[in-house]
């Protein structure tokens, strides 16, 4: 009887939550609908988000094809469409690959993407909240509770603005309090299903939130261990670790099959080796506004709270209790600490750049707090209300006691907050009903949540400004570009490369086409060393759109046609010259033009240079040894006589208005203050201006004031300078910088990132390309777009002659791969060779590719630094390249034991059962 009575509760309870989330949710959702914008963040959402939603969705109907129609199991693994050629699920597993909500996607036609999209925005926070009520009823907590502790943890600044950006932002939420519910069942000796389960689904779901949740699982056992045990000898520790180890590696094991593959090449890449900048202390406008952004604001390094004013009140509550409560107090102390400190926000996010994207753990503790706190709101005593009553007090001064604190909304904020905690206060004396106080508190708690809403989407913020308009976002990645390149009709295999067409990344995965253009969050190691050594003008390591016009690395990539608008031929690289493709897209029409010296995807080397020779060429002469020889580790062929006729050329500077260049820095005082390079160039090149070492520090407002000016200056005028000087912060104005490079050619932008910078991946070395000239250059104009100070170790300017290009790519492609198919994981080809030579394939290089011969397995190489190679006889050959996701299989084997493992434990726990 207590069970059906339990269940229609439970009945009630879900049914009045859905109802009620629903009504905020369109509230939220009415906020695009009625400004006519969709859910996808223009930023990201269209190129990674989206875009991965759209291919899963034709990937898996591809593999149910397969399945059902041709009876026979095929994954795809590799895909050329995606960058230069990428790993399906290590690239995608970020955004779609192993989160099982995503798998709707099979459902839902390419067309429809965008609503399934926004869908799932939505779906995710509702399984957090479902989450989380399972946790809190685990717990005995009561209905009332339990459903404004679940609308304070998925409606606040986490929900309402990240995971609009970011829609799997959400999905840690989901997991966390799941993860927890099953470490309570484990110490009450209850079965660890959903423990392992939960944690084998974060795993599967995303590793960068995986790490968080493994963190703060830890840090949960801990709390609750000494919350719940008074034996705390090392013997009782040790047991309860050695429980915990078990069920844990059961988990990973089970997630191993794509976590395996996924992590592993993470640790290779230049993003995560990055030593970025992490300061004792944030600035100190982070401290004024923190304790209005708890309720207000949102704060930097994504700590997103925005909880609802309700919620503070519990807070309040929690610490005017003596002795109760221990546990929450401490971890609410503690998640403080971590917010306090740059340190916590550098470990939690993977010892990477600070960052606070843990911050959806900490609502789960103040979501909670209020949980708990919920039943203490009816039986306060006159102390315990004084001391809520100077809590709130003290609250509101400090927390608006700072200038930059005093905004709309967190006024506003201030005043729910207040009028809530009255409400609660007043209990006793003004309502004497229970039931008038939950409705009361209620109702501020979601008058909370819509004015969090209201403000976040206010024209003042302008943040739905960010978002594609609806029915636009998949139409964006069908571009001109891609179109002018498809018009073609070429069926061989090649990539395109673009300059100033403002395409958007990763379109080619929609398209079908073979691009130099990549925007995911990770990305391979061999063509982020590659664009290291070639100073490719970027400063990301996972964002590139082209390879900046420069024709070696041009026909060294397969580069066939080239794209730029109708009128913009001028921007076309040496070498193209014939109108091969065209289209039209919003009114503007896009040219392809062909290099009829184009290298295939196979080429071929007669001689090698090794890489320690290699190591020690400047970078011009990098990239001319490789249209020479082949660069390897080791090789049996002839040692290449290389040859360079690149010059350095000489200039001198021109300065402007606020820009002084003095022992390698050049001090801005004013944005866009101009150095000017005046040379002589050389005809039938290309032109390269290089710096090494680039990096860049703000000047704060005093710095740059001279101190011949400051001495002239007003005390007024000093004090005013200074105040704004206190409010300057180095961190932020420190991040990133522009120089654009100028002249007659197209204008380019050399972007720095610092190690403030959270993109930032160790880049100093950049190399412009100002475009290939006839009759050569003669001006380059530096425009600083940043006030501040740039260093270098050197600026050079380059002329690089296309005398020598075409007689070394027509030896290249003297012998090269033909009948080139690229099926399922696997590219076949035939060549016929006159003498021992490397075929060099302009695919990136990764373990995952096994080469064989004319059916016998031959070593590939890594060639070039970025691409692969074998050395083959003289002969004709068959070649076959089969691709296998790297650490797949083993992360295979390792799923199976883990799953047989839970088997066992389940037949164990129920021969238990039966004895």
């Amino acid at each position: 009887m207590n069970k059906k009575l339990d269940k229609k509760r439970n009945i009630d309870f879900y049914l009045l939550y859905t109802l009620v989330f629903f009504a905020v949710a369109l509230a939220l959702y009415l906020k695009f609908f009625a400004n006519g914008k969709s859910l996808v963040w223009s930023h990201d959402g269209v190129p990674q988000h989206l875009n991965s939603l759209a291919y899963y969705g034709k990937y898996l109907r591809k593999v149910l094809h397969t399945l059902f129609i041709e009876h026979k199991l095929s994954l795809p693994l590799w895909d050329m469409h995606i960058g230069y050629g990428s790993d399906i699920l290590t690239t995608l597993h970020y955004y779609v690959i192993g989160d099982p909500l995503t798998l709707l996607s099979v459902f839902v036609p390419a067309s429809k993407t965008e609503a399934l999209y926004a869908f799932l925005i939505f779906l995710r926070i509702y399984l957090a909240g479902i989450a989380f009520s399972r946790y809190s009823f685990y717990h005995k907590n009561s209905k009332q509770a339990t459903f404004m502790g679940t609308m304070i943890y998925i409606f606040a600044g986490w929900t309402i603005y990240a995971a609009m950006k970011h829609p799997y932002f959400s999905n840690p939420m989901i997991y966390l309090p799941l993860i927890l519910l099953g470490i309570d069942k484990i110490y009450k000796k209850q079965k660890p299903y959903v423990f392992i389960w939960s944690v084998s689904l974060a795993g599967l779901s995303n590793f960068y939130f995986f790490y968080m949740l493994g963190i703060f699982m830890v840090l949960y056992a801990i709390f609750r261990y000494f919350d719940l045990f008074a034996d705390r000898s090392i013997k009782n520790i040790g047991k309860w670790l050695g429980v915990f180890a078990v069920y844990s590696v059961i988990a990973v094991l089970i997630a191993a099959v794509i976590l395996l593959p996924v992590i592993l090449p993470v640790f290779g890449t230049d993003r995560f080796k990055a030593e970025n900048y992490v300061p004792l202390f944030y600035d100190r406008i982070y401290y004024e506004k923190y304790l209005g952004c708890l309720i207000g604001e949102n704060m930097i390094q994504w700590g997103v709270a925005g909880y609802t004013a309700v919620s503070l009140a519990g807070v309040f509550v929690l610490f005017s209790k003596k002795k109760k409560y221990t546990a929450l107090k401490a971890g609410f102390v503690l998640l403080n600490v971590f917010l306090l400190l740059p340190y916590a926000g550098h470990v939690l996010n993977g010892l990477s750049y600070v960052s606070n994207r843990w911050i959806w753990a900490y609502g789960m503790l103040i979501a909670y707090i209020f949980v708990k706190i919920y039943p203490e709101l009816f039986a306060l005593t006159l102390t315990e209300k004084r001391k809520v009553f100077v809590m709130l007090l003290i609250y509101c001064i400090l927390a608006l006691l700072p200038e930059a604190a005093r905004t709309q909304r967190n006024l506003m904020a201030m005043v729910l907050l207040s009028l809530s905690t009255f409400t609660v206060l007043s209990f006793g004396n003004i309502f004497t009903r229970e039931r008038n106080l939950t409705v009361m508190v209620a109702g501020f708690l979601i008058a909370g949540i819509l004015f969090n809403m209201h403000y976040q989407y206010s024209y003042e913020k302008d943040y739905l400004s960010e978002f594609t308009d609806s029915g636009e976002a998949l139409e964006k990645l069908e571009t001109g570009v891609d179109r002018a390149v498809l018009s073609t009709d070429d069926p061989s295999v090649y990539r395109y490369d673009q300059m100033d067409t403002n395409s958007s990344e990763n379109s080619s995965m929609q398209m079908g086409t073979n691009s130099t253009a990549y925007y995911f969050s990770v990305a391979s190691s061999s063509i982020a060393n590659f664009f290291d050594e070639m100073y490719l003008n970027t400063p990301w390591e996972q964002h590139y759109n082209n390879l900046d016009g420069r024709t070696i690395l041009d026909r060294l990539a397969s580069v066939k046609y080239f794209v730029v608008k109708k009128g913009k031929e001028s921007d076309l690289p040496y070498g193209y010259s014939r109108l091969s493709g065209e289209a039209e897209k919003n009114g503007k029409t896009y040219l392809a033009y062909a290099d009829e010296d184009a290298l295939p995807l196979g080429y071929t080397y007669d001689s090698w240079i090794s890489r320690e020779d290699y190591d020690k060429m400047t970078v011009t002469e990098k990239q001319q040894a490789l249209l020479q020889g082949v660069v390897l580790d080791d090789s049996s062929l002839p040692e290449t006589e290389t040859h360079f006729n690149d010059r350095e050329v000489s200039y001198y500077t021109s300065e402007g208005k606020g820009c002084r260049l003095k022992n390698g820095k050049v001090v801005v005082t004013q944005e866009n203050a101009q150095l000017k390079l005046i040379f002589k160039g050389e005809e039938n090149a290309e032109t390269y201006l290089i710096t090494e070492g680039l990096d860049y520090e703000g000047l704060s407002p005093r710095e740059m004031i001279s101190d011949k000016k400051w001495s002239k200056m007003t005390t007024y005028e000093q004090n005013k300078l200074l105040e704004e000087n206190s409010n300057w912060r180095y961190w932020k104005e420190s991040q990133k910088a522009s120089i654009q490079i100028g002249g007659r050619f197209l204008k380019k932008t050399i972007q720095i990132f610092t190690d403030k910078y959270n993109a930032y991946s160790g880049k100093h070395n950049f190399l412009c390309n100002t475009g290939y000239s006839e009759k050569g250059r003669h001006t380059i104009t530096l425009t600083f777009e940043n006030t501040g100070v740039y260093s270098f170790d050197s600026l050079k300017i380059y002329c690089q002659p296309m005398t020598e290009i075409d007689s070394q790519t027509s030896k290249l492609g003297e012998e090269v791969l033909t009948d080139v198919k690229i099926g399922n994981n696997e590219i076949n080809g035939k060549i016929s060779l006159f003498d021992t030579k490397a075929l060099v394939l302009s695919i990136p290089y990764s373990e995952g590719w096994t080469a064989y011969v004319d059916g016998e397995e031959t070593e590939l190489k890594e060639a070039n630094t970025m691409y692969m190679a074998l050395e083959l006889p003289k002969g004709d050959h068959e070649i076959h390249l089969v691709y296998w996701t790297p650490y797949l299989r083993t992360g295979l084997c390792l799923t199976c034991i883990g799953v047989l493992c839970y088997i066992v434990l389940v037949l164990i726990n129920r021969k238990k059962k039966r004895f």
